[in-house]
């Protein structure tokens, strides 16, 4: 029985991975920190616990020792710290690529960002763009493969970036603002259509070297997306667009005036660049299938308190 290691396997994302890789018959090894607060999410999954932090390189060896494949999900997706974003995204990722390769691990697969294919990026996804350069060939005996999941939608709202934007819709006072006219395209993912495509990723030949784009079945635009949403919750007040040149005017002012700004540069960069990449090749040689946010939203969320009204 294969060997894989999962860094971030206790979060939303990662934690649903684990108990996915489980039930296909890996045997997994999940590396946390210690003290890890969210380690109640692997309560009862019969996988391996170790303890590792990707910014401490001396920390790598135990936990890569016999490994065979490693699925890299540990990130830090909101800081106001750009330090912080280089030192675990980029510089984290680096030394664990190292380990690994040191460690003769077979494939190392890499959950970037969608993020990291803008055409303008946020420092986020310039962390996850320039992490990816250091896989785009083999080193040693180890594979590498690159993903890029969308924005991340499911039970109980979904990912962080979701339950957010979800969040401050419900918060609105007059209306729903959303920054420019709302056009980008975007192509939001399922957890388990995520979490799936990345167990049938590990240790396929095929995927050796690809760079695969994880979104799901339906494109709609940011504006799309956020009517869908008001509909479903029933939230009566209108969405009303916030020209382009006023949002960043506000970034720019509130950045002076606050320490945690809701209006950023990174978040007007974050919805007003394209998200709609090619998913064909993951439908094609790994067999990837996600569903369509549209039908989930309006056909599987009754009872979920998160999406209730």
């Amino acid at each position: 029985m294969s060997t894989v290691l999962v860094t971030g396997g206790t979060g939303f994302i990662g934690s649903r991975l684990v108990k996915r890789l489980l039930a296909v018959g890996r045997h997994v090894r999940v590396m946390a920190v210690a003290n890890d607060p969210l380690l109640a999410n692997l309560a009862g999954a019969d996988c391996e616990v170790v303890t590792g932090d990707i910014t401490r390189p001396e920390t790598l060896a135990g936990p890569l020792a016999g490994v065979d494949a490693v699925l890299h999900l540990a990130a830090v997706l909101y800081t106001e710290d750009a330090a912080l974003f280089r030192r675990v995204n980029l510089e984290g990722t680096a030394r664990l690529v190292e380990a690994a390769v040191a460690a003769g691990v077979g494939h190392f697969v890499y959950v970037s960002a969608a993020a990291a294919g803008y055409r303008v990026r946020t420092t986020y996804g310039e962390t996850k763009f320039l992490a990816e350069q250091m896989m785009r060939a083999p080193r040693g005996r180890t594979n590498f493969t690159i993903v890029r999941p969308t924005l991340v939608f499911g039970p109980g709202g979904g990912g962080q970036e979701l339950v957010m934007y979800v969040e401050r819709m419900r918060k609105a006072k007059w209306c729903v603002p959303i920054v420019g006219r709302g056009a980008a395209m975007k192509r939001w993912v399922h957890v388990d259509d995520l979490v799936e495509g990345l167990a049938l990723v590990v240790d396929r030949p095929i995927a050796y070297g690809k760079t695969y784009n994880f979104g799901g079945a339906d494109a709609h635009t940011m504006r799309a997306y956020t009517e869908m949403i008001r509909r479903r919750l029933a939230i009566a007040k209108p969405v009303v667009p916030v020209p382009l040149w006023l949002c960043r005017a506000l970034a720019g002012l509130l950045r002076l005036v606050q320490r945690r700004p809701l209006l950023k540069r990174d978040t007007i960069v974050g919805v007003t660049m394209d998200a709609d990449f090619d998913i064909e090749p993951a439908r094609r040689e790994i067999g990837y299938a996600p569903m369509a946010f549209e039908e989930w939203l309006f056909t599987r969320t009754a009872g979920d308190p998160f999406w209730e009204p």
